[in-house]
């Protein structure tokens, strides 16, 4: 099992910790939390593929129809984010892109943890 955790922030301010972790070829969870909140969000991600080297696209196992899930890594000049877009969950209740500033360190440690997953690509 590999894993990578960051600790990003919303445009809101609100702050997170997220942790992707692989558990098969191509299987893996997301748990995200807001910090301090005392619930976690934990999905099943399956059906995981490599876009290119910053974005993994894959199926999320929830009530309803599992979701298309995209995560990307986003670098523009001295900004850093990690973009989270959802389509096709229940009712469309959880769709749309959601996009978490991260330090060049956390970046780069997911950039890592992606190039080592070495998830099938598309």
């Amino acid at each position: 099992m590999d894993q990578v955790t960051i600790s990003p922030v919303d445009a809101t301010g609100k702050s997170y910790r997220i942790v992707l972790e692989k558990t098969g070829p191509d299987q893996g969870f997301i748990r995200i939390g807001v910090v301090g909140a005392p619930s976690v969000t934990v999905i099943k991600l399956y059906d995981l593929r490599a876009r290119n080297a910053h974005e993994v696209v894959c199926r999320g196992d929830v009530f309803g129809p599992d979701p298309i899930i995209a995560c990307r890594l986003v670098a523009e000049q001295d900004d850093r984010t990690l973009q989270v877009e959802i389509r096709g969950s229940l009712f469309g209740s959880y769709d749309g892109l959601h996009t978490y500033r991260v330090t060049k360190a956390e970046f780069d440690h997911t950039e890592d943890f992606l190039q080592r997953a070495a998830f099938p690509s598309v």
